[in-house]
């Protein structure tokens, strides 16, 4: 298979690629805040499982609606205007979280970040990471973006879990885990701007070929790629597994009657495990090809969250916990760190990227609105524990799916690079 691009690197790859690394993490620490906080957010702002869901929802719900134009933005204006100001925006409305507004407030907040953190920066991201590494580095690529955030996020987790300790209510630690995460999104920010110049010869490289096509065209060569839905349903089987360890620290509190500091340590061990998840993934994906890396991790995800749902908390002991969650959170993390890498593999034209990515991101991310949802309604309507159970059960059939839509990924993938060599000859 040939590759569709050939892009030339970008020069300060280090300094490029860190600036990008802190910014893709830290602008989502504070709309993802339930991820290690739930019970915690409950506590503070006086909300129930499904309230807490409700406001994910509305943020999957704005960021839904703004994947598309989003990848527009991307193609056309300058990455280093974008993520600034998305970063310092949602940093903003996290400052306006630490004041305890009302159910309103957080609404309006949860909106405002998935505009924020979407709109103006998302596919301005993938696009910047793919212009960064040659057609044969995307899985090392995106395996060091993610690695990378999961070393941001584990550290700002770390930081969070330590204030949260040494606070004296839960109110005051969830206060100063809110402030944490907004300076740290404000301060990624200030970095992309002295770290990324501005029209950087690449994107200017990159922006001719797309400006040449009409919006409307390249949505339609987008849209009549089969490969492009397929690495939606891979991407969408992959997030959604992925969002199932948001419930990991409360399952912990509640199945197993561990406190709140403890299920913010296993929020963080969790995280820890994503540098060293991606990072191999990548390598191994640049050596085996992303697509067979993904199979794998899916079948070890079948297996995990099996095991979550079959084995009842009060049965097993919390060793096997530990163990659950460590496979869990290894095979989504590896998924994460390169299933943008079926891009390159799939042979999707770069001038094709941002529109690519937001089509794709459009769809994949809608478990953004509703996981949440099904998490708190199964919960609240299953005494707790069995709730979770449940849960962990339609991961496990999630994952099946996406191992299915890998295979047959792969076989798509195989068809259209024959008949394009075919048609070369």
């Amino acid at each position: 298979m040939t590759s569709p691009t050939a892009t030339r690197k970008p020069p300060h790859r280090l300094l490029f690629m860190g600036s990008l690394i802190l910014a893709g993490e830290s602008i989502y620490m504070l709309p993802y805040l339930r991820k290690s906080f739930q019970t915690s957010m409950e506590a503070t702002f006086g909300l129930s499982s499904f309230e807490v869901g409700t406001l994910n929802a509305l943020f999957g719900i704005l960021a839904l609606v703004c994947y598309l134009p989003g990848g527009w933005l991307a193609d056309r204006f300058s990455a280093r205007r974008l993520l600034t100001l998305s970063l310092i925006g949602t940093g903003a409305g996290g400052l306006y979280m630490a004041t305890v507004p009302g159910y309103a407030g957080l609404l309006a907040v949860h909106a405002f970040w998935g505009v924020f953190s979407i709109l103006t920066f998302w596919a301005a991201l993938i696009k910047a990471v793919r212009l960064w590494s040659g057609p044969h580095e995307q899985g090392r690529a995106f395996g060091i973006l993610d690695g990378g955030r999961g070393l941001v996020g584990a550290g700002l987790g770390s930081v969070a879990a330590v204030c949260f300790s040494l606070s004296t209510t839960v109110q005051t630690g969830l206060v100063a885990v809110i402030l944490v995460y907004s300076a740290a999104s404000i301060l990624a920010g200030v970095a992309i701007w002295f770290a990324v110049p501005d029209d950087h010869e690449t994107f200017s490289e990159h922006r001719a070929g797309h400006d040449r096509l009409h919006v409307l065209d390249a949505i339609g060569q987008t849209v009549r790629r089969p490969e492009v839905w397929l690495i939606t349903v891979v991407i969408f089987c992959a997030y959604f597994s992925f969002l199932g360890t948001y419930e990991f620290p409360a399952y912990a509190e509640r199945g197993f009657d561990r406190s709140k500091e403890f299920g913010a340590w296993l929020g963080a061990f969790r995280d820890w495990l994503r540098p060293a998840a991606a990072v191999v993934a990548g390598i191994i994906a640049d050596r085996v090809a992303a697509s067979r890396a993904i199979r794998a991790t899916f079948v070890v995800l079948v297996l995990s969250y099996a095991s979550l749902s079959l084995v009842p908390a009060a049965h097993s002991p919390i060793a096997l916990l530990w163990v659950q969650v460590t496979a869990t959170a290894l095979a989504v993390f590896a998924l994460r760190g390169i299933y943008f890498a079926l891009l390159e593999e799939s042979g999707i034209p770069m001038h094709l990227t941002g529109i690519a990515v937001g089509t794709i991101s459009m769809i994949a991310y809608t478990p953004d609105i509703f996981a949440p949802l099904l998490a708190g309604w199964l919960v609240d309507s299953s005494s707790g524990v069995l709730g979770y159970r449940r849960y962990f059960g339609v991961l496990a059939l999630i994952a099946v799916t996406g191992f299915v839509a890998t295979i047959l990924l792969t076989a798509v993938t195989k068809r259209v690079f024959r008949k394009r060599d075919s048609e070369a000859l």
